[in-house]
Order: structure tokens, then C-alpha cells, then sequence
């Protein structure tokens, strides 16, 4: 039977603000055209299920001739690729649809092919890569004033910043980040920049910024759908916490965390919700609780592209596994965290007082 054509246009103005509704309205209808089935993969996408997302897609995919849906499908594809910590294949889908845009000359969708490529090695841990791909971005942003689009890359690029370790160039840019956000109205992309000031703030030292910044993203994420945003809030909300020493408020919100994670397939960010809920356990002094967090944690990462992650969960377990007694392993992981480290560019293994 060939696919309904579905009228979207009034699912569409719907979709940033209520994707529960085009979720809703779409789920249970049987055979969708592209276009319906692109935007039932948007709603799962904004509702954070990455995974139903992806399906949606491919299903979409297979039903289009249309060269625009294609694009828009693959990118799309690729940013669930991505938040899922699948760097490779979020890579390969984005290079498709760069092919696909310069063969037919549409400028928009390799500017935008070129975006998640470059998120794609950022979440790879390829980050001077990243760099170059992203500056090139920014700069048509910048020609084009797209405010939103500049606030998102500089959120990246502020990301980038912190894993090489260079965290006053990150604060700048995510202090950019929220300038443009704020110039282009969009209130989800200011949450974002605030989150990402958050983060790299902890690291920094400077806690009561990184509480503060968090506490400005939650308030413009409880209004919204959005999930993935409400879990990600809640983990650094907790990391902020946890290093001012208010362990009971920091472990509420990882539970939260784990809550919201778990519920929309997020592996990856599950396993740092994990990460620094042992680090509580540990300072507690419950350690045989804090090693099976870190060992849940260890088991998603190693199914991932996350490299921090890795290292920084191989050095948790060292330190666990050395109170325990187990001194052998405990040398032979941090050994190789320090290592994986080094190997990738990175220096989260300096991260050990967070």
C-alpha cells in the first residue's frame, strides 16, 4: 500500500514548543508518507528517544526520492548517532548528505552537513579537526547573522576548548554562546550556553558560577519538553553540588538524572550520571556500592565513542579499587587511563579533584 500524504503543516508549527502532541498524533497512524515520518522522528528526537528517533528515520528514508528530505533525514540521523555516543556512523551519515549537497550545489545543507560532521569528531575525541570544520561553520553563520546558529557552534567549540584543556578560551566562548543565544530569542539555546558556562565553570573551580548557570538553564528547561535538556541540567546540577560538598541535593538530582537518562536510551550521559554518584559513595565511604556504579559506567562507555568518559571512569575505579585493596588492578586501570589520556589529546585525567 503506497504512503498517505499527511497534511504536517500545523504538526510543524507545533513541533519545537509541543512534540508530545505531533508524537501523539502521529504514533499510531499506519502508513506515513516521508514527511510525517520525519516529523514523528522529530518528535521522538525532542523528546529525547534517540534510539525510536533513528528508527523513524530510516523508515522515512526508504519511502523518499525527495533530494531536501534526504538531507534533512541523514542529519538528523546523525545527531542521534552522536548524542548516542555512535561517533563513526554519525560521521559516515553526515559525509553522505555533504556529497549529496555539493553535488547539487545546495549551499544550506553543506554548511549544515559540515556542522555535524564537525560534532560528530568532536564527540570522537578528533578535536583540532572538530576545530576546523566548526570555524568554517561559524563563519557562514556569522555571514548570514544567524544568531542561533553561532550561539551553537561556539557551545561546541567552547566543549572543545575544555577537553584540551584550555578553559579560559572555553569560557569565552561559552560566554559568546549565550550572548547569541539571547540575540536570537530562542530560550532552549540560551539553556545550552548556560549549561555548557556551567560546566566548564566546575572545572575551573569556580563552583558557585557553575550552580548558578545550571540554576538558569533549569529554569527555562521545567517550561519546555525537553527531556534530554532536563537530564543533562540535573547530572551537572548534581556535579556542582557534589563538589560544594552538599552531597544529599547532589545525589537527588543524579537520581533524577539516572531517572530521565535511562528513560530516553541516553548510554553515554547514564554513565556519567553514574560516574559521579560513586564519587559521593566513595567519600562516604560505601565503597562496595560506589564500584558497581563505576562498573555500570565503565560497561556504557566501552559500548561508546566517549573517550573522556573512559578515562575518567578507568581513574574513579583505580582509586575504588585501591581503598578495596585490590592494588594490582587498581595500578594496571589508572595506568591505562593515563595513557588512553595522552594517546587521545586529552587531559581529563587531571580532572581527579572534580
Amino acid at each position: 500500500m503506497p504512503a498517505k500524504k499527511t497534511n504536517t503543516e500545523k504538526l510543524q508549527a507545533l513541533l519545537d514548543e509541543k512534540p508530545s502532541q505531533v508524537l501523539a498524533a502521529l504514533k499510531n497512524k499506519k502508513n506515513l508518507d516521508a514527511g510525517a515520518l520525519f516529523l514523528l522522528g522529530e518528535a521522538h528526537r525532542l523528546l529525547g528517544s534517540f534510539r525510536p528517533a533513528i528508527e523513524t528515520y530510516a523508515k522515512a528514508l526508504k519511502v523518499t526520492l525527495n533530494a531536501e528530505e534526504r538531507m534533512d533525514i541523514l542529519l538528523a540521523m546523525a545527531a542521534c548517532y552522536r548524542t548516542l555516543g555512535v561517533s563513526s556512523a554519525a560521521y559516515e551519515l553526515a559525509d553522505d548528505a555533504l556529497k549529496m549537497a555539493k553535488e547539487l550545489e545546495y549551499d544550506e545543507y553543506v554548511v549544515r552537513a559540515m556542522q555535524e560532521m564537525g560534532m560528530a569528531l568532536r564527540a570522537w575525541g578528533r578535536l583540532d579537526e572538530a576545530l576546523d570544520l566548526l570555524d568554517a561553520v561559524l563563519s557562514a553563520y556569522t555571514q548570514q547573522k544567524d544568531w542561533a546558529g553561532m550561539s551553537f557552534i561556539c557551545w561546541a567549540k567552547g566543549g572543545i576548548y575544555r577537553l584540551k584543556g584550555l578553559l579560559a578560551e572555553g569560557i569565552a566562548q561559552f560566554k559568546l554562546a549565550a550572548k547569541y543565544a539571547k540575540k536570537s530569542g530562542d530560550d532552549i539555546t540560551l539553556a545550552y550556553a548556560y549549561c555548557g558556562l556551567a560546566g566548564i565553570s566546575r572545572i575551573a573551580g569556580k563552583i558557585d558560577d557553575c550552580v548558578k548557570n545550571y540554576k538558569l538553564a533549569e529554569k527555562i528547561f521545567n517550561k519546555t519538553e525537553d527531556l534530554f535538556g532536563k537530564a543533562y541540567t540535573n547530572c551537572g546540577m548534581a556535579n556542582g553540588l557534589r563538589q560544594q560538598g552538599k552531597y544529599d541535593e547532589a545525589l537527588r538530582h543524579y537520581n533524577k538524572a539516572d531517572a530521565l537518562y535511562s528513560g530516553i536510551g541516553d548510554k553515554v550521559d547514564l554513565g556519567f550520571v553514574k560516574w559521579g554518584r560513586a564519587d559521593i559513595l566513595k567519600r562516604r565511604n560505601k565503597l562496595p556500592q560506589a564500584l558497581a556504579d563505576l562498573e555500570a559506567a565503565r560497561e556504557l562507555f566501552d559500548n561508546s565513542d566517549e573517550v573522556r568518559g573512559q578515562v575518567l571512569t578507568k581513574l574513579a575505579l583505580a582509586q575504588v579499587l585501591y581503598a578495596l585493596g585490590r592494588t594490582d588492578e587498581a595500578e594496571t586501570l589508572y595506568d591505562q587511563g593515563v595513557a588512553q589520556a595522552r594517546a587521545e589529546g586529552l587531559h581529563t585525567y587531571l580532572e581527579s579533584f572534580t
